[in-house]
């Protein structure tokens, strides 16, 4: 192979093409840089309104401030109908989300890495749904990072070119990204950007997988019906963050128990029990009976199941009355029969979660698997807290409190049925 072969070759390969929707992402080293191109289709670039569009996003790309946003300028073809078949992107060198993690798997653990993308895409998102501009798609191959510190930078924008008669394989092989409005023709909105975001976020999290503290907020992020989403790309972020940082406060005190409860099983390892566990119930945080409609029972009068988002719910509707005539007494009731609900509902869930612990068959197992055990139930018992305690409107230190009263009197209850033959997890030496 000689110099000018050797040149060709490696050019070849700066020349590597990436479907994107509208056409095609590549880039060249020239003059030892790289320039960036999009190139569109052409039945795009045939059509004399896209011409329009193009040159309406290039003016509005060109207002914004906001690093994340790659600025590009039209590619015209001056020999008679002025088409633009292409855009010049600015310098740089970027890759696809999907180029980043199939090179760099590992990228995902560094610290900060998800947050900073999330936030960072979350916050460009925001100002362009303000201008009444929506991304659409956030499919690996359409989200690009730089790759010398691997930000985040967002493209073209599909809701500036929904009112063309768009080709059939625009969004082709990224419909898991798109809402199912969009793909039937309907409009973009607020709405279709936060379940692009959304299926973004757990696709960033596919090696891992996805936290169970954003579990439920995808779920509702990702709802086929778009009015059972957030209603906007700030509301949902707000509530992912809030979400995570609940997650962090509960661990902190669910790992504290756990020490706690692992210190106690050793004890009664290394402690021979000679007298009878006497158990005395502890005595529940009582709710003020003034408080309490008279005869209120939430298992009769809600029914065994009662959902506790109908009182979130009563309260909310009832706040949203006249201020003047808002009985402060009311709202208290409200939240005492929330507060009673949460109680007995936690309760259940904690009987269920901590019987996988402390049971027979857990009983004669090594420390280790006890200690891994009582971890996962933990993290459950977490989630359930967060979600109960939302649908009862009650706030984060509330619901943790409570929950670690419930905790550790399901917890004692459950040692004293095991009796003193069986430790804690941990089977006694002969």
């Amino acid at each position: 192979m000689n110099y000018e072969e050797l040149l060709a070759t490696r050019d070849s390969r700066k020349t590597v093409k990436v479907r994107i929707p509208f056409g095609t992402f590549y880039k060249r080293l020239i003059d030892g840089k790289y320039s960036n191109f999009v190139e569109f289709d052409d039945e795009l670039s045939d059509n004399i309104a896209f011409k329009d569009c193009v040159r309406r996003e290039c003016s509005l790309v060109a207002s914004l401030t906001d690093k994340h946003q790659l600025h590009f300028t039209p590619n015209i073809n001056e020999e008679g109908d002025e088409t633009v078949y292409a855009v010049a992107v600015e310098p740089g060198n970027y890759i696809t989300a999907e180029q980043l993690l199939n090179e760099t798997p590992a990228v995902v653990a560094q610290k900060e890495f998800i947050n900073t993308t999330i936030s960072d895409l979350a916050t460009l998102l925001i100002a362009l749904n303000e201008q009444g501009v929506y991304q659409v798609c956030l499919a690996p191959n359409n989200v690009f990072f730089r790759k010398n510190d691997n930000s985040v930078r967002l493209l073209l924008h599909g809701s500036i070119y929904e009112r063309l008669d768009m080709p059939s394989e625009t969004y082709e092989g990224m419909e898991g990204f798109v809402a199912p409005e969009v793909l039937k023709g309907e409009p973009s909105n607020d709405r279709s950007d936060v379940y692009a975001l959304a299926k973004f976020i757990d696709y960033l999290y596919v090696s891992s997988g996805l936290p169970i503290e954003l579990k439920q907020v995808i779920s509702k992020a990702t709802a086929d019906d778009p009015a059972l989403r957030y209603a906007t790309v700030a509301e949902f972020i707000q509530t992912v963050n809030k979400r995570r940082a609940a997650f962090r406060s509960a661990m902190m005190g669910a790992g504290a128990l756990l020490a706690a409860l692992v210190i106690v099983g050793l004890f009664f390892t290394l402690t021979p029990n000679t007298e009878p566990i006497e158990f005395v119930k502890p005595v529940e945080e009582p709710i003020s009976e003034e408080l309490l409609d008279e005869g209120f029972d939430p298992a009769t009068e809600l029914g065994a199941a009662a959902d506790s988002a109908t009182i979130a719910k009563a309260i909310k509707d009832y706040q949203m009355k006249d201020s003047d005539k808002i009985d402060e007494r009311k709202i208290r009731e409200f939240e005492a029969k929330g507060e009673a609900i949460f109680r007995k509902q936690y309760t259940q869930e904690a009987e269920r979660i901590l019987s996988k612990v402390y049971s027979s068959d857990n009983m004669n197992t090594s420390q280790k698997n006890f200690e891994t055990a009582s971890s996962k139930a933990m993290e459950e018992l977490v989630e359930k807290q967060i979600e109960l305690g939302e649908h009862s409107s009650l706030s984060q230190e509330k619901s943790q409190r409570i929950a670690s009263e419930i905790i550790e009197q399901v917890t004692e209850r459950k040692k004293a049925e095991l009796g003193q033959k069986q430790s804690l997890g941990i089977q006694k030496s002969k």
